[in-house]
């Protein structure tokens, strides 16, 4: 029996007195790579996806809060004085255009409107009589019949009788306008937030009776520093979160920029409207508004899932290092400036055209092999 086909036997059922030998016999296992009862596999090759680092416009990304705020909002008012006789709408009321909101005792107006009306028809019966009369002075006068100053005089009657008629038709305008505003219309669509009248209470103009808010085409007003009023009026790309809609960017344009700044926050106005009508918001809520500008420069940028960041402050990536068909990884150091869309601005340790690791980085090891995952 040769030697390694005993210590195979010896290594199923190890003898008691032959230490020696089964220590030989470790050592000849050792020596041409074979071990009984184990199994030896070599370290898996872990999968990792890469990105290649590029140039791209660095964009500035700003995150701010806002508030919505309707286009309409009103504390309405009756226009004449008088004593309200009723109310149909209640708060929390929606309205369209043209709705009647209130009404006020008008019973003395009717009657001031009735009388007017009256005299209006009177003037223009006499206006009708003395044109009449005018007409027969002129036929006398052709044929030299009557006095010679009858038709001046009718002339001048015509003329009064006019004056008179355009006068009380006038008033009845007034009168009919009047009556009008004893009756109070939606002046547009919304919902009444608050309502600030009974029957019976006396009102004025300017008493604040309804407050009137409009729920279509909101608007989210948005304080701005005033270091990036230049780089807005040149335009950029807005999006609007509300807490309605976690998780969900919508998209939005700059409606206007109030250039009239707080001199004690020291920022200005800046006006976003959302592109979408279907959103739950109402006018008070919050909102996060994300603008990014275009700084006007180029760098190079890495997909911010290639970051590694340490406790002590430090930001490296993984970087892929070919040698023929094998890739290993070397981790490299980097600062980073500006973060947007998911990328991030590298100042330096990156050159174009590196391959960063950005997906299977959590647990790399210098020089390590990798492969491409499928």
């Amino acid at each position: 029996m040769d030697l390694t086909t005993d210590c195979v036997r010896r290594a199923a059922r190890p003898p008691r007195r032959a230490q020696a030998k089964w220590g030989a016999c470790v050592g000849l296992f050792l020596a041409i790579g074979l071990a009984p009862n184990v199994s030896i596999s070599a370290p898996a090759t872990p999968p990792v996806q890469t990105e290649v680092v590029r140039e791209a416009p660095v964009i500035r990304r700003l995150e701010l809060s806002g508030t919505v705020t309707s286009p309409h909002s009103s504390h309405i008012s009756t226009s004449v004085e008088g004593l309200v006789s009723a109310v149909h709408f209640d708060s929390g009321a929606q309205v369209v255009r043209g709705d009647l909101l209130l009404e006020l005792d008008a019973e003395l107006e009717e009657a001031a409107y009735k009388q007017a009306e009256a005299r209006t028809a009177q003037a223009a019966a006499e206006l009708a009589d003395a044109k009449r009369r005018l007409l027969i002075a002129e036929s006398l006068a052709k044929r030299e019949y009557g006095p010679k100053n009858a038709v001046e005089a009718g002339q001048a009657e015509v003329e009064i009788d006019t004056a008179t008629h355009d006068s009380f038709i006038a008033e009845q305008k007034r009168r009919k306008a009047i009556l009008a505003r004893h009756k109070l219309p939606a002046p547009y669509d919304g919902v009444i937030s608050k309502r600030m009248v009974e029957i019976g209470q006396w009102v004025e103009p300017g008493t604040a009776v309804f407050d009137l808010v409009s729920m279509h085409d909101f608007r989210i007003d948005v304080p701005v520093p005033q270091d990036h009023y230049a780089q807005l009026r040149e335009g950029a790309h807005v999006s609007v979160e509300i807490d309605s809609l976690p998780g969900e960017k919508i998209p939005a344009k700059i409606g206007a920029l109030i250039p009239v700044s707080d001199p004690d926050a020291r920022t200005f106005t800046l006006r976003v409207l959302p592109e979408r009508d279907d959103i739950p918001i109402a006018p008070g809520m919050s909102a996060r508004v994300t603008v990014n500008l275009d700084t006007g420069k180029r760098d190079l940028v890495v997909s911010r899932d290639a970051l590694i960041r340490y406790p002590d402050g430090r930001v490296t990536v993984w970087v892929l290092e070919t040698d023929g068909d094998s890739m290993s990884v070397t981790e490299r150091r980097i600062k980073i400036g500006l973060a947007f869309d998911g990328m991030v601005q590298v100042h330096s340790g990156l050159k174009e055209g590196d391959r960063v690791v950005v997906r299977g980085n959590e647990s790399l090891r210098e020089g390590q092999t990798v492969r491409l995952a499928s």
